[in-house]
């Protein structure tokens, strides 16, 4: 049986080459005299994945609020489809492409993790099919079983899965994942990285953090490697993880 479709059909190019979705340049977070992000450019494109990896305090999740347009750059830009997400904060643009799950879960005390799910959904404008959808993800993500729970009820695997399944319900174009398998065991890792390869497949661009190598590989086609803020290295997965840089931090 086919799966309702979670995320918005997309007019393919003529050329049928990936779109550039995102384009940051220059990328840098100053805190008075501490630099926690030194200079970050990407691009991304429609239907790819790229990992941001580094050592916990690199500036991994400094850039992922950046380019997700919850935190004021220093110096720099984030633009989607040539809109910069920090001077046209609140740009419908912007706001119905991005779709952010942070590393530490958002939730309310008082709703299931269903009626998140449908809080999100209205929210953005989700109303056909919304069950059908729902019904979906959460059996993509193995919350079945958990729908009617509280969030003082789950695991935090589970509350990260809660957090993942609302940023899938609702459009987007590209998808940020900070740091997604933390608390979550391999079983769910699997069904997570299965879910993404859908969404990359469905023409949505992805960038997540991680400092497990090994969920990346497959999934990202190219590497960013953050070391104290600064972007020490980028590049195809293959070459990145091979390289001497990752071997010299201890990452691989």
């Amino acid at each position: 049986m086919a799966k309702p479709s979670k995320t918005p059909s997309k007019t393919p190019s003529k050329s049928g080459k990936q779109r550039l979705v995102l384009t940051a340049r220059g990328l840098v977070k100053r805190y008075g005299d501490a630099v926690a992000l030194g200079g970050l450019d990407l691009d991304l494109r429609s239907g790819e994945c790229v990992a941001l990896i580094g050592h916990n305090g690199s500036g991994k999740t400094t850039a992922m609020r950046i380019l997700a347009g919850l935190m004021e750059p220093s110096e720099g830009s984030v633009k989607i489809k040539g809109i910069d997400v920090h001077e046209a904060r609140g740009n419908p643009i912007t706001r119905s492409a991005i779709s952010f799950a942070p590393d530490n879960p958002v939730l309310y005390d008082d709703l299931t993790v269903e009626e998140h799910l449908i809080l999100t959904g209205l929210a953005h404008g989700v109303s056909d099919d919304l069950d059908d959808s729902i019904d979906s993800i959460l059996d993509d993500l193995g919350l079945l079983s958990r729908r009617d729970y509280l969030p003082s009820q789950l695991s935090r695997g589970m509350r990260q899965k809660t957090s993942i399944a609302c940023a899938l319900i609702r459009p987007l174009e590209v998808l940020m994942l900070d740091e997604p398998v933390v608390g979550l065991d391999p079983p769910s890792q699997r069904l997570l990285k299965e879910e993404i390869r859908r969404l990359v497949a469905d023409d949505i661009a992805v960038v997540l953090t991680t400092h497990q190598i090994e969920f990346a590989r497959g999934l990202a086609t190219s590497v960013i490697v953050l070391d104290d803020g600064q972007m020490v290295d980028h590049g195809p997965f293959d070459k990145v993880v091979g390289g001497d840089t990752a071997a010299s931090l201890g990452l691989v």
